[in-house]
């Protein structure tokens, strides 16, 4: 008989799970899509027009926002007004449509007092609410605001600069977005063991902070009275470093275990220099914290290997030897290349975006067993589902759609 563990199904892992999406920027809308991307039908909900993260930069040659189709894909789009009540109760009632999979709400919006969750529990006893915010103590904050305060920019970039450098990746924002999806599907399983619903809050700051802390930064102050110093593109507490090869190119080469290590020496030929030096040094290279100590050194031992070689030399060679290796590259690499983590990774799918044209998209990360996931879903036109979820959801006649958008309540285009 076919084992269960390994048929597929056309069911997603989320399936009936309905989330009123009432997010910008970032952290919010990176949580729904994932969600999305997962089979739970989101609504987000936009005032006429867009929200302010509509237009974000990069824009297509039409003025599409490709940052907003990013961030978007797989959801459903309904404009309403959320400054009239009208329009506020319109969402309520989203929120708090029947269904055992309904009454969840997700939304990072501040001084919004219709949007408490004592105000939508009215809709719904059981209702679930994500609210993300900047800070716990109410503050606004983003993404930048906060990587500064935790201090990794003042440990980011060259030896020799001695001013912040900022990465370009919002990692507080995925990382927030990751924690708020799995908030979601936390408080849906504590809803069906239950049956009750609840509030869970949680901000930028406070997930950099637990990082920090998970990762060993605030106990090296506390324990060791220092914290981290800048160390250019050296990995921290092993041997890793980025070296440039005859042609010009770079590479980042990391000897994480003792085996990756002998390998590497093996393939460059210092042996015996490591040997004169841990008997000079009276220190054993075959250990982490003896090859971090020393890793200004032994990278000008191996510098000159790389140095005599060109660029498919040197990585045939890493390869060959299973030395822990990759290429710099730019973005334009990653999209062209067809050796590129991008090609090789078999995530992208074409995918033809209304108002922008077809590229590349992503499908869920997440490999399921008993799931084979079609292909991505473009993100919506926005306001395309006005109609059809206030009629199906809410029961709304075109008679009633057609007043309300007369009043302005509501956006998008009569279906």
């Amino acid at each position: 008989m076919p084992d269960p563990a390994t048929q597929t199904t056309t069911t997603a892992p989320l399936d009936g799970l309905r989330i009123v999406d009432l997010c910008t920027y970032v952290a919010g809308p990176s949580a729904t899509m994932t969600l999305a991307q997962l089979g739970a039908e989101v609504i987000r909900v936009d005032p006429p027009g867009g929200a302010t993260d509509v237009s974000r930069l990069p824009h297509a040659a039409s003025g599409s926002s490709l940052y907003w189709a990013g961030l978007n894909k797989a959801k459903q789009s309904v404009e309403i007004d959320t400054s009239t009540e009208e329009g506020r109760e319109l969402v309520g009632a989203l929120v708090g449509a029947p269904g055992p999979e309904g009454g969840i709400v997700v939304t990072n919006a501040v001084g919004q007092p219709w949007l408490s969750y004592d105000a939508m529990r009215r809709h719904r006893a059981d209702l679930i609410e994500v609210h993300i915010a900047g800070r716990s103590d109410g503050k606004p904050a983003v993404d930048y605001t906060v990587n500064c305060e935790v201090g990794l920019p003042l440990m980011t970039g060259p030896v020799d600069v001695d001013r912040p450098v900022n990465h370009v990746l919002p990692a507080w924002d995925l990382l927030t977005g990751l924690h708020a999806a799995m908030a979601v599907l936390a408080a849906e399983r504590t809803r069906l063991r239950t049956g009750r619903g609840q509030l869970v809050s949680l901000s930028l700051a406070d997930v950099a902070v637990a990082t920090m802390g998970h990762l060993g930064f605030v106990a090296d102050v506390v324990v060791n009275g220092r914290g981290r110093l800048r160390d250019g593109n050296y990995l921290y507490g092993s041997f890793g470093c980025d070296l440039p090869t005859a042609d010009g190119q770079r590479v980042m080469i990391v000897a994480l275990t003792q085996r990756h290590w002998r390998k590497l020496v093996q393939l460059t030929g210092i042996a015996d220099a490591i040997t004169a030096l841990e008997h000079s040094l009276k220190v054993d290279l075959d250990a982490e914290e003896g090859r971090y100590r020393y890793r200004q050194v032994l990278k000008a031992l191996i510098r000159p290997w790389f140095e005599e070689r060109t660029f498919a030399e040197v990585t045939a060679r890493l390869d060959e030897a299973k030395v822990l290796w990759g290429p710099y590259r730019t973005v334009e690499n990653l999209v062209t290349d067809p050796t590129s983590l991008m090609h090789l990774s078999g995530l992208m799918v074409d995918v033809d975006q209304p108002g922008i044209g077809t590229f590349p998209v992503p499908r869920p990360v997440l490999g399921f067993s008993q799931w084979e996931d079609d292909a991505p879903a473009p993100a919506p036109i926005l306001g395309q589902d006005t109609d059809e979820f206030l009629g199906r959801v809410l029961g709304l006649g075109g008679t009633e759609l057609a007043a309300l958008r007369a009043r302005a309540v509501i956006g998008g285009s009569p279906a």
